[in-house]
C-alpha cells in the first residue's frame, strides 16, 4: 500500500520522499494528478504518538502562514486504522541537504534571507501562543522558488499553560544538539526564548557550516551552560560575517533566556537590518568612540521591531488575500 504504485485512500503514491521513528512521508497523487506530500504515522501501541501527530495538523491547518509548510486534511485511514497528513509538497528540499553541501557555511546573504523566513514562521508562532521546541535545519523546508517553510509541529505546545498533548513530565523533548539550556532541564516550562535559542544555534551553522557545540554532547553543552559559559564569537570560523549579525546570534544563544532577545520580532527586526554596514566600518567621526552600534541602541530597536511587525502583518494579509482567506 505504502509503495510507489500502491494507494492509499484517494492518492496514488508515486515515490517515498523520507522516513523515520515516527513514520514515512511520501509523494503522491490525486486523481487529477496534483502533487502532495503524504506522511504516515508508523503504527505504535503509544497513544502519545498519535495525539502529538494529529496535534500538529491540527495546528498546521488553523494557523497558515507563508512561511509554515501547509497541511490539508489530516485523519486515521478507515481501511488500514493509519494516521496521516495531506500536506503541500516542497520540492525544494530542506536546510539541511543544504547545510551539508556547504561545509564552509552558506553565503552570508543567502543565510540571512532563510533566516528571514523561518524569523516571519516564529512571529506568527509566537503570535499564537505556541513554542516549537524543535527548531533546526531538518525541520525547515523550501519551496521551488526557494522560500523557507518551517516544518514539524509535533512536539509544539500552548505558552499559557502545559502541553497540548499527553506527554510524560519527565520527558526531554527536542533536539539536543539544538536545545536551550532551560529545555534540557525542563521541556515544559519554556517560552519563545527556547525557540530563539535554537534558531541561534542552527544560524551559526548556517554561517559557519557547523553548530557551535559541534563535538560535545548535550550533557557537556548543558554544563558549561550552567556555569554561564557562552558559544564562541561566530566570527572566530568565519571572519566575514558582520558585526550585528554576530552579535545577534552571539544573543540568541546565551545559557540565560533573560540575556536573549525576547520575541521573534525582535529577531526578525535586527535580521532585517543585519547586514547594515556596522559602526566600526564606517567613516570616521568626531566624538566616535561616544557612538552606540544601532543593534544596542534600544530607540532603534523599538522602531525595527515596530517596522518588523507591520512587515509581518502585511506578507500574512498578502497571503489569506492569495488563499481565499
Amino acid at each position: 500500500m505504502l509503495v510507489p504504485g500502491g494507494i492509499f485512500g484517494n492518492l496514488h503514491i508515486v515515490r517515498r520522499l523520507g522516513s523515520g521513528g515516527m513514520g514515512v512521508v511520501l509523494l503522491a497523487e490525486n486523481a487529477k494528478g496534483a502533487r502532495c506530500a503524504l506522511k504516515v504515522l508508523a503504527p505504535s501501541d503509544d497513544q502519545g504518538f498519535a495525539d502529538r501527530f494529529m496535534h500538529e495538523a491540527d495546528f498546521a491547518i488553523k494557523t497558515r502562514h507563508p512561511n509554515l509548510v501547509e497541511v490539508w486534511d489530516a485523519g486515521r485511514d478507515a481501511g488500514s486504522g493509519l494516521f496521516y497528513h495531506v500536506m503541500e509538497y516542497l520540492p525544494g528540499g530542506s536546510l539541511r541537504d543544504l547545510v551539508n553541501d556547504h561545509k564552509s557555511g552558506l553565503p552570508i546573504e543567502n543565510a540571512v534571507s532563510i533566516a528571514r523566513d523561518v524569523a516571519h514562521a516564529l512571529v506568527h508562532i509566537e503570535r499564537n501562543g505556541m513554542v516549537h521546541r524543535d527548531i533546526k535545519p531538518d525541520n525547515v523546508l523550501f519551496t521551488a522558488s526557494g522560500v523557507a517553510k518551517l516544518a514539524d509541529f509535533g512536539i509544539s505546545r500552548f505558552e499559557n499553560g502545559g502541553d497540548v498533548h499527553a506527554t510524560s513530565a519527565s520527558a526531554v523533548i527536542g533536539t539536543p544538539a539544538y536545545m536551550a539550556p532551560e529545555q534540557m532541564l525542563d521541556s515544559h516550562g519554556v517560552d519563545i526564548r527556547a525557540d530563539i535559542y535554537s534558531f541561534g544555534v542552527m544560524l551559526f551553522e548556517l554561517l559557519a557550516g557547523r553548530r557551535p557545540n559541534a563535538g560535545e554532547n548535550a550533557m557537556s553543552t548543558l554544563a558549561k551552560a550552567l556555569e554561564g559559559r557562552s558559544f564562541p564569537d561566530v566570527r572566530e570560523i568565519r571572519p566575514d560575517v558582520p558585526s550585528p549579525l554576530a552579535e545577534l546570534v552571539r544573543e540568541m544563544t546565551l545559557p540565560s533566556p533573560e540575556e536573549r532577545p525576547a520575541s521573534a520580532a525582535i529577531v526578525l527586526a535586527r535580521l532585517l537590518m543585519s547586514l547594515e554596514r556596522p559602526v566600526d566600518e564606517a567613516p570616521q567621526v568626531a566624538h566616535e568612540h561616544d557612538r552606540v552600534p544601532w543593534y544596542r541602541d534600544r530607540g532603534v530597536l523599538y522602531a525595527a521591531t515596530a517596522m518588523a511587525l507591520a512587515l509581518e502583518a502585511l506578507v500574512l494579509a498578502i497571503f489569506r488575500i492569495v488563499r481565499g482567506g
